[in-house]
């Protein structure tokens, strides 16, 4: 065929063309929001299917909120370093770290003993009633004597204070009592725990369903917008393989294109030829007007309208 009839270029339909710039962009938000959800359930901190579920639905609000988190580290990394290098040079030996800590403790046992002690003997002295006097201030005697028995020294009580002045700005260097980076740490324990053996089944089942939600509906959209004409790729490679395997497809162009396609390109040509048979080259025109002489030859009254 020389001049079979064609429709306009693609950029002068210009519906077409902007429905399937639409179509492949809504196609595109959706895959990668799939891919948006699954990260999501990756990062998510509850343990049950339905909690993941919320976290895959809600991804963009759950993401922008990890980068801003992820940002802040960046923005502060010398920060962050600083207090790293702070906790290496000054974090505790552990032997003095348990000594320490047995010596606190031996201190606030003593000061727990001397308020229950004090605090028995002003009960006792309250309770000192005419009838009881021989009684009480015995007991009142032994309450005081056994607080003052158990005073911690003035040297284990500075020595705490030292203690907890030190932890005190040991915590504040790390920067514990900073949200953004107790966040950062929970996101990387929720990430482990999601990967877990009591978890991975949920993690994985509720990521792989949001990829294959997003990845259904993406592409109903392409079917929409491009009618059922294959993607860009495929086209490319079909046009590769008229090209390079042109006798094959010549042979078996109903495999190629598969029967439907094959059907409707079939009535496309008959209705092309019928309305206007020049749009055959010359030899098959010529062709064809010789099997139509045949036919009359062979059959005149088929010739003859009735």
């Amino acid at each position: 065929m020389t001049s079979v009839a064609k429709g306009l270029p693609l950029y002068r339909r210009p519906k077409e063309l902007a429905r399937r710039v639409l179509g492949a962009v809504v196609a595109f938000l959706l895959k990668a929001y799939g891919a948006a959800a699954a990260l999501s359930v990756a990062l998510s901190s509850s343990e049950t299917v339905g909690g993941k579920a919320y976290d895959a639905v809600h991804a963009v609000p759950n993401l922008t909120e990890r980068w801003h988190q992820a940002r802040y580290v960046v923005e502060h990394r010398e920060q962050v370093q600083a207090t790293l290098d702070y906790a290496r040079d000054n974090a505790p030996d552990p032997e003095q770290l348990d000594a320490a800590v047995q010596r606190s403790s031996e201190t606030v046992r003593q000061i727990s003993t001397t308020y229950d002690e004090v605090t028995a003997a002003k009960d006792a002295l309250l309770g000192i009633r005419p009838t009881n006097v021989f009684e009480s201030v015995p007991q009142v005697k032994q309450h005081v004597q056994a607080a003052w028995a158990g005073r911690p020294s003035l040297q284990s009580i500075e020595d705490l204070e030292t203690r907890a002045q030190d932890a005190e700005a040991f915590i504040s260097q790390l920067n514990l009592q900073d949200p953004v980076v107790r966040r950062i740490y929970a996101d990387l324990r929720s990430v482990l725990d999601n990967f877990a053996s009591d978890e991975i089944a949920a993690t994985l089942g509720v990521m792989g369903i949001a990829l294959l939600v997003a990845w259904a509906l993406s592409l109903a959209v392409g079917f929409w917008a491009r009618r059922g004409h294959p993607g860009l790729l495929a086209w490319a490679l079909q046009s590769l393989g008229a090209r390079h395997f042109k006798p094959w497809y010549a042979r078996n162009l109903e495999y190629a294109m598969g029967a439907p396609m094959y059907a409707v390109a079939r009535e496309r040509i008959q209705r092309d030829i019928v309305a206007d048979p020049e749009t055959l080259d010359p030899e098959a025109l010529a062709e064809l007007e010789r099997w139509f002489e045949r036919r009359r030859a062979v059959s005149p009254a088929a010739s003859t309208p009735d």
